[in-house]
C-alpha cells in the first residue's frame, strides 16, 4: 500500500495546475500543527508551503493518519485531472511534451533505423539506416550537425535495426544488431560489438572504418523471429531484444553474454510477453533500472527495483510515454542523463525529437 502511495504522490509533483487549499496539519504525535499547503514529495518527504511562503519537509510517516489519507486522495484528484497513466512501480519518470529539434544534415541518413547517446562525447548520438545501405555508423549532435560516418570493417549488413551504447571497464562500446527478419527465414541473428569509435564536436568522425571486437551470433530458443528492438543491461551486459510480431503483442528475450566464439550461435531465452503492437525499437538506461520500448506511436517504459529481474519489471503494467508522431519512426535512445529520451524517423527531412523530463 505504501508503495502505491509513494507512487500516486510523485506524480502529484508536477500537478502544478491543479494546487491544494491551505489545511491543519498534525504529526504523528498529534502535538503539533501547522497551516498549509500540499506541494507535493521529495525522496519520501511531504512538501509543505505555510502561510507566510516558507517551505518545508517532513516524512509522509510523521503526519497523523488523516493527514496521509487526505495526502491519498488528492494525489487521485491530482492524477485524475491530468489523466497522467503511470505504473504501478516507484522511481518512474514523468515525461513533458515532445517536440522536433532539429532536421539532420546528412541527407544520407534517409531511414535511421537505430539510436545511441554517445558515451564518449555526451551530446553527440550514432545512427544507422536500415537494409539498403552499408554497414555504416553515422554521427550527429543536437542540433542535427553531420559529423561524418564509420564503417564497421568487413561486414555486409542485411538489416540492420537497432544500436545500443554502453560503458564498461572504462571504455565506451557500441553493439549494432543485424536483426532484421521480414520473411522470418533467417535461423541466425547477427550483434556487432565495436569500440565507439573516435569522434569530436567540432571535426566529427576520425576514423573511416572500425574493427569488430566480437561477433555474436544467436537463435531464438522457440522459433524464428523478427526483431528491431535492441539494448543492453550495462550492469552485467545482458542483452534484451523484444520482437515484433503481427499480433497485438511482442516478446522479450534475453541473451547472456557469450564467449567470443564466432562459430557457436548462442540461444536467446524468453522472459516476457507484453501486450504491445510493433515495437520498433529500445533502451535501457545508463544504470540499468529502466528500459523504455518504442511503437510506432507511442514509448512505454518499464521500471525494476534494484534487486529484480527484468522478467519481473517486464511483468507489471509500464507507464506510457506520448510521443510526437512521426512518419516512421524506428529508434528511440535514453540521452547521457539517462532519463531524457531522443528519437529519429525512417523518411527524409529526418527529424530528431526530444522528449524531456519534467
Amino acid at each position: 500500500m505504501m508503495k502505491n502511495l509513494l507512487t500516486l504522490i510523485v506524480v502529484a509533483l508536477l500537478a502544478s495546475a491543479t494546487t491544494a487549499e491551505d489545511r491543519v496539519w498534525t504529526d504523528a504525535t498529534g502535538g503539533h500543527t501547522v497551516e498549509a499547503e500540499f506541494s507535493g514529495l521529495n525522496d519520501g518527504k511531504v512538501i509543505l508551503k505555510r502561510v507566510d511562503g516558507q517551505t518545508f519537509a517532513m516524512p509522509l510517516e510523521g503526519f497523523s493518519r488523516a493527514d496521509q489519507e487526505y495526502v491519498r486522495k488528492e494525489v487521485e484528484r491530482r492524477r485524475a485531472a491530468l489523466k497522467v497513466e503511470v505504473s504501478d512501480k516507484p522511481g518512474t519518470v514523468l515525461y513533458g511534451p515532445g517536440k522536433q529539434l532539429c532536421a539532420l544534415a546528412n541527407s544520407m541518413i534517409d531511414e535511421s533505423s537505430g539510436l545511441a547517446c554517445s558515451r564518449s562525447r555526451p551530446g553527440l548520438f550514432w545512427t544507422h539506416n536500415d537494409s539498403g545501405d552499408l554497414a555504416r555508423l553515422y554521427a550527429l549532435d543536437r542540433q542535427g550537425k553531420d559529423l561524418g560516418w564509420c564503417d564497421l570493417k568487413d561486414v555486409q549488413a542485411f538489416d540492420f535495426e537497432d544500436v545500443a551504447s554502453f560503458s564498461r571497464d572504462g571504455k565506451h562500446y557500441l553493439l549494432v544488431g543485424d536483426t532484421g527478419n521480414n520473411g522470418l527465414a533467417a535461423t541466425i541473428q547477427i550483434l556487432y560489438l565495436i569500440e565507439e569509435p573516435p569522434i569530436d564536436a567540432d571535426k566529427g568522425v576520425s576514423l573511416a572504418e572500425t574493427p569488430i571486437v566480437q561477433v555474436i551470433n544467436y537463435s531464438y530458443e522457440d522459433d524464428h523471429r523478427n526483431c528491431e528492438a535492441l539494448a543492453i543491461d550495462p550492469s552485467d551486459r545482458t542483452i534484451l531484444l523484444v520482437t515484433k510480431e503481427r499480433e497485438s503483442k511482442c516478446l522479450v528475450y534475453a541473451l547472456v553474454w557469450p564467449k567470443n566464439d564466432p562459430k557457436q550461435a548462442t540461444s536467446a531465452k524468453k522472459i516476457a510477453t507484453l501486450k504491445i503492437p510493433l515495437v520498433t525499437a529500445m533502451d535501457v538506461s545508463p544504470d540499468g533500472r529502466r528500459a523504455v520500448v518504442l511503437t510506432y506511436g507511442n514509448a512505454y517504459e518499464y521500471t525494476r527495483g534494484e534487486k529484480e529481474t527484468w522478467a519481473t519489471a517486464f511483468s507489471r503494467r509500464p507507464a506510457l510515454i506520448r510521443v510526437p508522431e512521426r512518419v516512421q519512426g524506428e529508434s528511440i535512445c535514453y540521452g547521457p542523463d539517462g532519463k531524457t529520451l531522443y528519437l529519429t524517423s525512417e523518411k527524409l527531412p529526418t527529424p530528431l525529437i526530444e522528449v524531456p523530463v519534467k
